[in-house]
C-alpha cells in the first residue's frame, strides 16, 4: 500500500519540462509519432558521441509522465514497430507519452550503423568433436564478425545491453524525468535488467516479457532451468500422439544422429540435434501443427524429413540477426570439452529436447572466437528495486518469472497456452490491462508470487 500511495504521488506531480536541445519533428514514415534525435556517448568517459532517433507517441490526456519500451529482437526499428500497433498503449496514454528509440548500431533511424550481415545464422549441426574442430568453428565465427566489427570497431565493441541500458538512462535525463518506467518484451527484458541494474535508484516501474533470466546467480543452473521448462513443450506434443511417438521419436534422433536423414524437397539432411531444433522451434509457438508435425515423423522414419523444415528458403536450424548484441551479454565456452558437458548434462534433464535450445547450443557455438570480449554476463539483480511485473507464456514464463522472484513484492501474469511476447505481439487484453495499471499507478495484480502459478491472463 506504502509503495502503491508513493507511486501515485510521482504520478500526479507533473514531470520536469523536458529538455530544451530535443527538437520533436515528424518521424519518417510514422504519422502518429513524433521523433527527435539525442547525441549519446559511445560508452563512458568516452568523448564521442552517436545520434540516437527517438519517439514519442503523445499522452491523449495531461501528460504526468512517460514510459520507455523496447520490443526486443534485438533489433532496430524499433520506432516502426511503436507506429504499428499504438492500440495496445491507449489507456497508458491517458496519462504517459510512450517513448520508445532505434538502439545503437542496428538498422534503423539511429545513426551510425553497422554494416553487417543481419540475417539467419545457422547453428552448427554437432558439438565439435575436439580442440582442432573447435576452433575451425571459433576461426569461422570471428572472420564472420570482424567483417562486420571492422566497419566500426568501437561502436561494435559497445553494442551489448548495458550500453543500450545507458542509451535509455540519458533517453530519461532528457526528457527530464526523475524515474524510469520501462517495459521490455522479449530481448527488451534484458536491456531492462542491464537497466535496473546499473540504475536501481532510478526505477519506478519495470515490466518484462517473455524475456530470458540474464540475472542467475550460475549460468549453468539456469541453463537447466530452461531445459526444465521447455521439455514440457514436447511432452504436450508427444502425449497428443499416443504412448509410441515419444519412443519412435527418440528412436528417430538417434538414427540421424548416426546417419544425417535427407529432406530431399528442401535440398537439406537433418542430423538428430537438428530435428531437435526444427521440432522445437514449431511446437513452442503454436499447439495447431502437431497433426502435422506427427506425420512428418512418420516420412522422416521412411527416408525423408523435408517436412520438418521451417521454410524452403531456411530449411536449418537459426537465429538471425548476427549474433552482434547476444555474444556481448552471454557466457561463452572455452573449448569442446566445456560445451560437450553441458549438452550431456541437459540431455538427461530433457530427455526429448536435450541441450539444443538457443541459450545452451546456439549462442555458445556460434560466439566462441569472438574479437569483442563478453562485456554484459548476467548477474543477480539488487534486491532494493521496487516490485517488476513480469508476464509469460508456456515457453518463457520460467525464465521471466525467475528475475521477478530476485525482487521482492514482484508479481507475475501467467498464459496457459503457447506463444511469446503477450503484451506486444500477442497484445493479450488482459495483460495489457494489467501492465496499464501498473505502469500508471504503480499498482501490481493480486495474487501468487513468481514463484508460483502467477496471476492468470488466460484470455
Amino acid at each position: 500500500m506504502i509503495r502503491t500511495l508513493l507511486a501515485l504521488t510521482v504520478l500526479t506531480t507533473p514531470a520536469p519540462a523536458a529538455a530544451e536541445e530535443l527538437q520533436w519533428t515528424a518521424c519518417p514514415g510514422q504519422s502518429a509519432l513524433r521523433c527527435a534525435d539525442l547525441p549519446v556517448a559511445l560508452a563512458p568517459g568516452s568523448t564521442r558521441k552517436l545520434n540516437l532517433k527517438m519517439a514519442r507517441l503523445p499522452a491523449t490526456g495531461t501528460r504526468k509522465g512517460s514510459v520507455l519500451i523496447n520490443f526486443g529482437g534485438p533489433q532496430g526499428g524499433q520506432i516502426a514497430a511503436l507506429g504499428a500497433r499504438p492500440q495496445i498503449f491507449a489507456k497508458i496514454r491517458e496519462s504517459m507519452d510512450v517513448i520508445t528509440w532505434d538502439p545503437r548500431g542496428y538498422p534503423g533511424l539511429s545513426t551510425p550503423v553497422l554494416n553487417c550481415d543481419w540475417g539467419l545464422v545457422r547453428t552448427p549441426d554437432r558439438v565439435p568433436a575436439d580442440q582442432a574442430a573447435f576452433d575451425r568453428l571459433a576461426a569461422e565465427n570471428r572472420a564472420r564478425a570482424d567483417k562486420c566489427r571492422s566497419t566500426d570497431p568501437g561502436l561494435f565493441d559497445h553494442m551489448d545491453s548495458a550500453s543500450d541500458a545507458r542509451d535509455a538512462d540519458a533517453i530519461r535525463r532528457a526528457l527530464g524525468e526523475k524515474e524510469m518506467n520501462f517495459i521490455g518484451t522479449s530481448y527488451g527484458g534484458t536491456i531492462a535488467q542491464a537497466y535496473a541494474r546499473q540504475f536501481p535508484e532510478r526505477v519506478r516501474t519495470i515490466y518484462i516479457d517473455g524475456t530470458g533470466n540474464h540475472s542467475p546467480r550460475d549460468w549453468q543452473r539456469e541453463l537447466d532451468a530452461l531445459a526444465r521448462d521447455y521439455e514440457p513443450l514436447m511432452d504436450r506434443f508427444f502425449e497428443q500422439g499416443g504412448p509410441e511417438l515419444e519412443r519412435r521419436w527418440r528412436a528417430l534422433v538417434a538414427a540421424a544422429d548416426k546417419k544425417p536423414i535427407p529432406a530431399p524437397k528442401v535440398n537439406a539432411a537433418y542430423t538428430g540435434a537438428q530435428l531437435r531444433m526444427l521440432l522445437f522451434q514449431q511446437v513452442r509457438w503454436d499447439s495447431s501443427n502437431y497433426a502435422r508435425l506427427t506425420a512428418a515423423i512418420g516420412e522422416a522414419e521412411r527416408g525423408d524429413a523435408s517436412n520438418f523444415a521451417a521454410s524452403e528458403k531456411n530449411p536449418y536450424p537459426g537465429l538471425s540477426g548476427g549474433g552482434v548484441k547476444e555474444c556481448l551479454d552471454f557466457p561463452r565456452p572455452t573449448g569442446p570439452k566445456q560445451v560437450a558437458r553441458t549438452v550431456k548434462r541437459l540431455d538427461k534433464v530433457a530427455p526429448n529436447l536435450g541441450g539444443v535450445f538457443p541459450l545452451a547450443w546456439h549462442l555458445p557455438l556460434t560466439c566462441a572466437g569472438w574479437p569483442a570480449p563478453v562485456s554484459n554476463p548476467p548477474k543477480p539483480l539488487p534486491r532494493t528495486l521496487p516490485p517488476l511485473l513480469g508476464a509469460g507464456t508456456w515457453l518463457d514464463f520460467g525464465g521471466t518469472s525467475r528475475v521477478a522472484a530476485q525482487v521482492p513484492g514482484s508479481r507475475m501474469i501467467k498464459f496457459d497456452g503457447p506463444g511469446h511476447n503477450l503484451f506486444a505481439a500477442m497484445a493479450n487484453p488482459c495483460v495489457i490491462d494489467h501492465v496499464s495499471r501498473y505502469v500508471t499507478t504503480g499498482a501490481l495484480p493480486a495474487g501468487d508470487t513468481p514463484s508460483s502459478k502467477g496471476t492468470s491472463c488466460s484470455t
